[in-house]
């Protein structure tokens, strides 16, 4: 059986509004990270909550600036749980297309990529290999995705799951610590679309938007 290493393929309405609503749910978490890391650092804002109070001749302790500053932050990071909790509907969405609709597994599809390269043509041997390593991609970015999930509901949940500090604090610095890899997940897919727009997989846009043939 030949592999088809084209990106173009026919993309079912369900997959579509699938692909467009994760990549906005996504979109949002690193959003709120973003004002998590700027706007609404509680260190930043503390700081300025406490040089204001000052000016206008009033008093104001550091401990009490800065739990001023952690609850404007916590009104936005409640957003960042309910989103992700979306997150986490999208992923069991996505495991009933691949199983009903597409009747895919990505991490399959990526090693029957990978065990079709040897019996490529030569000619096409590298568009192969780039197409086995994004699917591969692929596989990796829903594992990811599967474990932010899963810290994301152990740490909203952790009192009444009775987690250890040091638990709660581990899962919470690899949590953080994957965040990197959807920005450079989605740097590199947008790079990725824009440069097959321009070679030889034309219309992969509107094909995520219509469907395709």
């Amino acid at each position: 059986m030949t592999t088809n290493y084209s990106f173009k393929k026919h993309q079912p309405a369900t997959m579509r509004w699938w692909h467009w609503l994760n990549a906005l749910a996504i979109l949002a978490l690193l959003g709120t990270v973003l004002l998590r890391k700027t706007f609404l650092s509680w260190r930043t804002n503390a700081a300025y909550i406490q040089s204001k109070v000052e000016e206008g001749a009033g008093s104001i302790t550091p401990e009490v600036a800065q739990n001023i500053a952690k609850g404007l932050r916590d009104v936005m990071w409640q957003w960042h749980y309910w989103i992700g909790f979306a997150l986490g509907a999208l992923l069991v969405a996505r495991i009933l297309i691949g199983i009903f609709v597409v009747k895919k597994c990505p991490a399959t599809h990526a090693v029957q990529s990978a065990m079709g390269i040897s019996k490529a043509p030569r000619e096409t041997r590298i568009t192969a290999v780039h197409y086995t390593l994004v699917k591969s991609g692929y596989a990796l970015f829903y594992l990811i995705t599967l474990y932010m999930v899963l810290s994301g509901i152990a740490l909203y949940f952790k009192k009444e799951m009775g987690l250890s500090k040091d638990i709660t604090s581990l899962l919470k610095e690899v949590h953080e610590f994957l965040m990197w890899f959807f920005v450079i997940f989605v740097a590199g897919h947008i790079a990725g679309v824009f440069i097959a727009e321009n070679r030889g997989d034309k219309g992969l846009t509107s094909d995520m938007i219509s469907g395709g043939e």
